[in-house]
């Protein structure tokens, strides 16, 4: 079954992951199915990696199986994305075989989604800022760990949709377990948003979510 979960979180978010089992002409064709007209963002011919292509219609299968009166995803001049014809807020991540969505009503949200990879650790100077980077190391360079930072900060980004450096987005430090809660600061010009974020350790991949509410 292609919608390999559905779940109502407690802050009123849902959240949705499609696991890839279909083939391209079969993910295509159940797309075709759906009726949707396509606007001048829909350019999935134009991707060269198959993967691509295929993420780009599990998203709109996912979207249409779990998102009321789903018309379709358009993206705004900074590249995020959000629905046609509806104020429900979206997230959307994919990574190899998988695509999840976060959506709200109301809120804005940020999910991501990332199979478990070593070539991680090749950039870990790029987004830990020297008190993640000390924690880190304190707690023997675990993967998971490594893979929660990156995560987070790549939901809180998707929350503020540009302007927002990934070392800006300041963690508290939190317990390494199968799945758990975190604190996230993020820094922006206009003040500091603080940010509840949860993950989950998934058997291949690491899953985080984020519904913000400034009130």
């Amino acid at each position: 079954m292609p919608l390999s979960l559905k779940e109502n979180l407690p802050d009123g978010s849902t959240l949705c992951v499609w696991t890839i089992t279909e083939t391209e002409n079969e993910l295509k064709s159940r797309f075709e199915g759906l009726g949707l007209e396509l606007n001048e963002n829909d350019t999935v011919e134009s991707y060269r990696i198959a993967r691509k292509r295929m993420q780009w219609y599990a998203a709109r299968l996912l979207s249409a199986e779990c998102v009321p009166d789903f018309q379709g995803i358009y993206y705004d001049q900074f590249g995020a994305p959000h629905l046609v014809e509806s104020d429900i807020c979206v997230s959307y991540s994919h990574s190899h075989d998988k695509v999840a969505l976060l959506f709200h009503s109301d809120h804005e949200v940020g999910v991501d989604i990332q199979r478990k990879d070593e070539k991680l650790k090749r950039i870990e100077d790029k987004f830990l800022n020297p008190e993640e980077k000390k924690r880190y190391e304190a707690n023997g360079h675990a993967l998971e760990e490594l893979h929660i930072l990156w995560g987070t900060k790549e939901a809180v980004f998707k929350v503020h949709k540009h302007h927002l450096p990934f070392k800006k987005i300041k963690t508290e430090s939190f317990p390494l377990d199968r799945q758990g809660q975190l604190v996230a600061n993020a820094h922006r010009f206009d003040g500091t948003h603080r940010h509840v974020l949860n993950y989950r350790l998934m058997d291949d991949s690491v899953l985080i979510t984020t519904c913000y509410n400034e009130a």
